[in-house]
């Protein structure tokens, strides 16, 4: 049975899902994400979890689909379709614009410490580009 991990992307970091859960199928485990973010959805503030996304991937890390949470807010689902088609859009929209500023941003740190190590300075540790 595949073994499947719900990891959270939230708009600063990704809490990898370290135990998992084994699923029939793909279409179990987007019914199980739906069950996730429901939950995590529960007492929270659309404001703080707007961008949030659930990455479902396989046991070996391979995506298979992501899950965008501010669609399935109480106050979202309620509005008109082409109004919610809208907020998905523009949430979706500027999640990948996040993910994009974080590549960035990885790559800018990672650039300094091959700089430094060239000239022989010492660098600060890091990892995957972030300072320890």
């Amino acid at each position: 049975m595949p073994h499947y991990h719900f990891n959270l992307k939230t708009a600063l970091d990704t809490i990898h899902d370290l135990e998992g859960m084994e699923l029939p199928d793909e279409r179990s485990a987007r019914s199980h994400a739906g069950e996730v973010a429901r939950e995590l959805m529960t007492n929270r503030d659309l404001r703080a979890m707007r961008l949030w996304r659930l990455s479902v991937c396989d046991g070996y890390g391979k995506s298979h689909f992501e899950l965008l949470l501010a669609p399935l807010h109480p106050s979202i689902c309620q509005l008109p379709s082409e109004i919610r088609a809208s907020v998905e859009d523009l949430c979706q929209k500027t999640a990948s614009l996040n993910d994009a500023i974080k590549a960035v941003r990885m790559t800018v740190f990672q650039v300094r410490g091959t700089i430094a190590r060239s000239e022989g300075m010492p660098y600060v540790a890091a990892l995957d580009g972030i300072r320890l």
